[in-house]
């Protein structure tokens, strides 16, 4: 990729997607500041008392040193089946991410402070508390103020990834360039996040440099105090009506006559979610809210149990396998009667009917490895299996029906294994970087990379029919929705599915265009 086409890419994205880009920017503001505000409010107090009882100081700074060591994809996935998905969780995993600057140097700052001059602060007959604040503070305030700008910078960087649970912020945009390889998203993403980390540690800086007045300025004019008095209340009083705006937007709870769709991080997720949403805002008066797209089958799964969403498009064989842990049944209609008594019967959740397209797992190698090798079938591998190397998205090593199944049923033994985002393992196969990955049946990138599906011969993958699942309560509360999304039934086939795929990850289109122009040639929509 030029230089050239960078630029173009990231020009495109900034001048015709700057509304969603500041959306997301102020998404990302929020979820940093709430958080670095929490930590504050934690770590200070707790930082003053552990120079009052110094006999816990080490061992709470080094439990909250062990927070610091776990990563920050984990401990947001862990929070997901207790608290949900959204921005709840994201706060409470940043807020832990920025604890441990601010209090130990808040810690080390305090007891840092010269004891003589404590000692000066008894001799004049001071309280603990008068040289705790008129002493104490006022010392070790640019330390305590390194801390915060530390954990502000860690803060809004870690951030990125909260997109993954469904709380936005610029992440959201990086994690669709991936998706695409689309090079201006990444950047439409990453640029904005680091020049936020550089206003954030500037305004903390200059605001640490104003902590202590230095007197009048001179005869005439506003008291310097003054001036900085009015500065941070200005600064304050934005900073605090983007807090409330977000609060109330993520917090105040949806309007009953609005219905949350969601979707996984990749493209053909993303589309039906545009799809459905689209059809339900031409066929009813309800209004829906597109919602941040999750990381994999568990964050949106157990957002619309937990009532966080309202609907998304889910598999019958994922739904089989991997929800409810049901051993592999070859039969669509099989699976699909499964799935659709246990889902009511255990969660609450409806299987509308299939939309059409059978969204397989499938392995795939280089047209040229296929011929090179004689690869026809899954089985065919097995005889150059020690010589190749497989690339798969994470979720795929881990389930049943995924590689851990296929190594038993085929008796594959790869030369490596590598886990790698599902955009860049088209372009590790292309560039040679690995020999095999795992693929979806409706994904456009296989013919445009030039690649060879390899037949499951021993019919070891489930049918994956796409489906919209949806909350009973919410059915009942709005039962046109059935009507209205069951007009999707049967009207996409896999090879329709592959190209309004294609049209997103090799065209650059964008996801909602797809879908909006894909329901209009349907005479879905006017």
């Amino acid at each position: 990729m030029t230089k050239i086409t960078i630029l173009h890419e990231t020009l495109d994205v900034f001048v015709n997607r700057w509304s969603m880009v500041w959306n997301l920017l102020m998404e990302h503001i929020f979820l940093s500041f709430i958080s670095i505000l929490i930590a504050i409010i934690i770590s200070v107090p707790l930082g003053i008392y552990l120079t009052r009882h110094n006999k816990i100081a080490g061992p709470v700074i080094g439990i909250t040193s062990i927070f610091q060591t776990i990563p920050s994809l984990a401990l947001l996935v862990f929070l997901v089946p207790f608290i949900g998905t959204g921005k709840l969780p994201a706060i409470i995993a940043l807020t832990v991410y920025g604890l441990l600057p601010i209090l130990r140097n808040t810690y080390l700052g305090i007891m840092g402070v010269d004891s003589s001059v404590i000692e000066a602060g008894k001799g004049m007959g001071m309280t603990n508390r008068q040289i705790l604040w008129m002493v104490e503070l006022p010392l070790s305030l640019r330390v305590i103020m390194g801390g915060v700008r530390t954990a502000s910078v860690l803060v809004i960087g870690v951030a990125t990834i909260a997109g993954l649970i469904g709380a936005g912020g610029l992440g959201d945009l990086i994690y669709r360039g991936l998706q695409t390889l689309n090079t201006g998203l990444i950047l439409g993403g990453a640029i904005p996040a680091a020049l936020l980390a550089i206003i954030f540690d500037y305004l903390l800086k200059k605001l640490e440099e104003d902590v202590t007045p230095k007197g009048l300025q001179a005869k005439g004019k506003l008291p310097k105090k003054s001036v900085k008095i009015i500065r941070w209340s200005v600064v304050g009083i934005i900073i605090l009506a983007l807090i409330g705006n977000f609060a109330i937007q993520s917090f105040g709870g949806a309007n009953k006559d609005t219905i949350v769709i969601s979707g996984k991080n990749f493209t053909e997720q993303q589309i039906m979610v545009y799809i459905m949403g689209h059809l339900i805002e031409d066929k009813t008066d309800l209004n829906v809210e597109y919602h941040s797209f999750l990381g994999g089958t568990s964050p949106v799964f157990n957002g619309v149990k937990k009532g966080d969403y309202d609907l998304y498009v889910e598999y019958t064989g994922t739904g089989l396998i991997e929800i409810l842990k049901h051993k592999i049944v070859s039969d669509p209609d099989k699976v699909y009667d499964i799935v659709k008594q246990q889902f009511k019967k255990k969660y609450d959740l409806d299987w509308l009917k299939p939309i059409g397209f059978n969204n397989t797992y499938t392995l795939t190698v280089r047209q040229s490895d296929a011929q090179k090798y004689g690869l026809k079938t899954i089985s065919d591998l097995k005889k150059v299996d020690s010589k190749l190397s497989l690339g798969s998205e994470p979720e795929f090593l881990e389930r049943k029906d995924g590689y851990p199944g296929l190594e038993k049923t085929y008796g594959l033994h790869f030369k490596s294994t590598s886990s790698m985002d599902a955009g860049i393992m088209y372009s590790s196969i292309k560039n040679n970087k690995v020999d095999v990955i795992d693929a979806y049946g409706t994904d456009g990138r296989i013919p445009a990379y030039n690649l060879k599906v390899l037949k499951d011969d021993k019919h070891f993958f489930p049918p994956y029919y796409a489906a919209p699942l949806i909350r009973d309560d919410t059915l009942k509360a709005h039962p046109e929705l059935k009507k209205v999304l069951n007009m999707l039934s049967g009207k996409i086939n896999d090879q329709t599915m592959q190209e309004l795929n294609k049209e997103v990850d090799l065209d650059k289109k964008d996801y909602e265009d797809v879908a909006v122009n894909w329901l209009k040639k349907e005479g879905l929509i006017d």
